[in-house]
């Protein structure tokens, strides 16, 4: 796993290593408002298949992903009047949607249901926009463990792994948040799976 460092005056240099990883279907860890995630390109089949392999996940759990902005996602899910409420206020921010995907015919690994948020974060907003499509966003850390927030437990965890990620995008150590809120809106409804960063009262929005 290749390390690179993340400062002042590299910036442009970590966005052009990650995108050179991300378009030839590799794997980085790159840090969000949350945690540090797995990041990928969630369009390529092969890619898709590493980040389960690194995490060891259960491929019958869908992965979350990162869209640069409100335009991209109506391009990928429909929002009914609740989740464009919701996105309207909370977004950039931790607060993840999981609406109807229109294209999940697409690919086989697909869930008829894409769980997506903008990220408040810049850097991880910049990979986004410049992949030019929706960025794997599951926490970096190997299955069963807690999400990775400190630069030590990210090179611990995969120090040994048979599967790694290809890039690491060494932002120092984050403050530890909790994980997005993730609400699932359908039709008229909306009903909270996850409470996390972001308290949300759905009766306003209703």
């Amino acid at each position: 796993m290749k390390e690179i460092i993340l400062t002042n005056k590299n910036r442009i240099e970590v966005l052009q290593a990650a995108l050179g990883v991300l378009q030839n279907d590799g794997v980085i860890i790159y840090p969000t408002e949350t945690s540090y995630g797995l990041g990928a390109d969630f369009f390529s089949p092969t890619a898709v298949k590493k980040v389960y392999q690194v995490k060891g996940r259960d491929k019958d759990k869908p992965l979350s992903v990162i869209v640069s902005d409100f335009v991209y996602a109506s391009s990928l899910v429909d929002f009914n009047h609740i989740a464009r409420s919701l996105a309207t206020q909370y977004w950039p921010g931790p607060l993840t949607l999981v609406l109807p995907f229109k294209h999940h015919h697409w690919q086989d690994y697909f869930d008829k249901f894409l769980a997506l948020r903008v990220s408040s974060l810049a850097l991880a907003q910049t990979i986004a926009a410049l992949l030019a499509c929706p960025l794997v966003a599951t926490s970096a850390n190997i299955s069963g463990n807690s999400p990775s927030y400190r630069v030590d437990d990210i090179r611990q965890q995969f120090a040994k792994a048979k599967y790694q990620p290809d890039l690491f995008i060494n932002a120092g150590d984050l403050e530890v948040n909790q994980p997005s809120t993730m609400i699932k809106c359908e039709r008229d409804s909306a009903t909270i799976l996850r409470q996390g960063a972001l308290q949300v009262n759905l009766n306003l929005f209703k």
